[in-house]
């Protein structure tokens, strides 16, 4: 069903709009994530909308396309992520330092 739903172009409907995937994280040598407060600078941080969103990957390289695949691999996402939700998917734990 997810399938399809990104085939029809509703994939992006999921998302709950709460910016924190646009937000600088530093990973340490152990593998810790740590979130800053560090935000793209494309995003307004009121709205929490991207202001280039339609060319968002032509305009900025380091924009990350959430793809089921990659929604299931980055250990970044909280799991209030619209995405991890849809995915039936759960942090097992939060990492030590991890302020998301």
């Amino acid at each position: 069903m997810l399938r399809n739903m990104f085939d029809t172009g509703t994939w992006e409907t999921i998302c709950k709009q709460c910016g924190r995937c646009c937000f600088e994280k530093i990973e340490d040598e152990d593998g810790t994530i740590f979130h800053t407060s560090v935000p793209c600078r494309y995003l307004d941080v009121v709205t929490r909308d991207c202001n280039i969103y339609e060319r968002r990957f032509q305009i900025n390289p380091e924009c990350i396309k959430l793809t089921e695949e990659l929604v299931r691999e980055l250990r970044w996402l909280h799991d209030g992520c619209g995405y991890r939700q849809a995915l039936g998917l759960t942090n097992k734990r939060e990492k030590k330092g991890s302020k998301f």
